[in-house]
């Protein structure tokens, strides 16, 4: 309960503090068919397009890791410095975020660091993988997860300021009814976190943003028009901001949908 309580508080205060900033304004939404977004999402200026990932990208295998769970960040863009991150089940069927740092471009990696111990959901390797950015602007890892801890499902937020070498008290994004899909991205003071609403009836887009290195959240909001969401990518460039996902309509079209935005508060 003390943990839960310590998680809420610290939601709560940064949606108080996010009352205050300015509001995202969102450009159109660009809507294409397609049935999964087609690489990674990256922003030029205030523009957005999808790159395809290079092999640096390319998770290594881990032992005991959950298949599909690994995912890979590059602090800078040699790749001579990079972080991945993954689920490893325990034997009660509930799971640990690990991380791990590569400082000569994946050839070796050091010893696993414990992201998040808190998970109680008896799923296995039946759960969404985790999303990292690396900033090599600040040192810090950023990685956003969906889980279920001691008393509920919901979105979570965990940074290192050591190079991976520690992970400190993870935030809650916000608690809902199920695991969700999440994405992340950083830049500076900036860490924007996009998710599928855990708790809405028609999954809608939300948007957690942070100015303050991932310290807290100051902005919660939801993507307009963006129900029937899955599948998140987010990029992030100076004060501009991308967010893209899948919508699906039981028994209607699948297509891809693209939204780009200002973020007032960055700009200052």
């Amino acid at each position: 309960m003390a943990e839960r309580l310590h998680r809420l508080l610290l939601a709560l205060s940064a949606t108080a503090i996010g009352c205050a900033q300015p509001p995202v304004v969102w450009d159109p939404a660009v809507t294409t068919s397609a049935t999964a977004l087609p690489g990674r999402l990256v922003m030029s200026g205030d523009s957005a397009h999808f790159t395809v990932d290079t092999a640096a990208l390319i998770a290594p295998a881990i032992p005991g890791a959950c298949a599909g769970s690994e995912r890979v960040a590059l602090s800078g863009s040699s790749g001579v410095e990079r972080y991945v991150v993954w689920w490893a089940p325990r034997a009660d069927s509930s799971a640990t975020l690990f991380s791990a740092r590569s400082t000569d471009g994946g050839r070796s990696w050091s010893t696993p660091e414990p992201v998040d111990t808190a998970d109680h959901h008896p799923r296995g390797c039946n759960r969404p993988a985790p999303a990292v950015v690396a900033d090599s602007s600040t040192g810090y890892v950023h990685v956003a997860y969906s889980m279920r801890d001691a008393e509920g499902a919901g979105v979570f937020f965990s940074h290192s300021m050591e190079h991976g070498r520690m992970f400190h008290w993870p935030v809650t994004i916000m608690y809902g009814d199920r695991l969700t899909d999440v994405a992340i991205a950083a830049h500076g003071d900036t860490v924007t976190v996009a998710y599928v609403d855990p708790g809405s009836d028609r999954p809608e887009l939300g948007l957690a943003l942070s100015h303050t290195m991932g310290h807290i959240f100051e902005n919660r909001l939801m993507v307009p028009s963006s129900s029937d969401a899955s599948d998140p990518a987010i990029a992030l460039a100076g004060a501009h901001i991308a967010v893209a996902w899948i919508h699906r309509v039981p028994d209607g079209d699948t297509s891809m949908v693209i939204r780009t935005a200002r973020l007032g508060a960055l700009a200052r």
